[in-house]
């Protein structure tokens, strides 16, 4: 067997090893962490992810890297993800409501328009303009729940990883800013 092949192989393995680490779910979020992969593959796992994403691509999935909150590469999360982001229907057969989905667009809207962070009584105050008060409440404690939305020990709200992992943020806000532009 020559040098080539013998790293083929390992690579092979590798990335066996990989999509095994994605597909089985530890813990209550999707995903492994950087410190994970970097532990079960070694220090070039991010090489071994970008491979396996492209092989992955002909299945319409990708690996999605998440980035942390504190930055570090031991905090970003990689998870399997699909490459098209899923229509209404996929979503809602996800277990989210029309007016679940729209809760959450106005939320990240009003964060993002915040630079990042906002009360939670002055996002209730501003959905609650558009939603029923219990929707709202909801909705909140549904998003924070489920890592869409991050709430510390002061009551700020901010973007949660999940909706890092699962959101096109910049889509998302272009529609509403086209569609805010349309309405003037």
């Amino acid at each position: 067997m020559s040098d080539s092949d013998a790293e083929r192989a390992l690579l092979e393995k590798k990335m066996r090893k990989a999509l095994q680490i994605l597909v089985l779910q530890r813990g209550r979020n999707p995903g492994v962490k950087g410190w994970e992969m970097k532990r079960h593959l070694g220090k070039d796992y991010k090489t071994i992810l970008q491979v396996l994403s492209t092989d992955l691509k002909s299945l319409g999935l990708e690996v999605h890297e998440v980035p942390g909150i504190e930055g570090t590469d031991d905090s970003t999360r990689f998870l399997l993800r699909f490459r098209d982001s899923p229509t209404l229907s996929e979503a809602e057969g996800a277990g989210f409501r029309i007016d679940d989905l729209a809760v959450l667009a106005a939320s990240i809207a009003m964060v993002n328009s915040k630079q990042g962070r906002v009360g939670r009584k002055e996002l209730e105050i501003f959905l609650r303009e558009k939603f029923p008060r219990w929707r709202v409440d909801y909705s909140l404690d549904r998003f924070i729940k489920r890592g869409y939305l991050d709430q510390d020990d002061k009551n700020l709200l901010r973007i949660g990883w999940r909706t890092r992992a699962e959101v096109d943020e910049k889509s998302l806000m272009t529609i509403i800013l086209a569609r805010d532009t349309a309405q003037k």
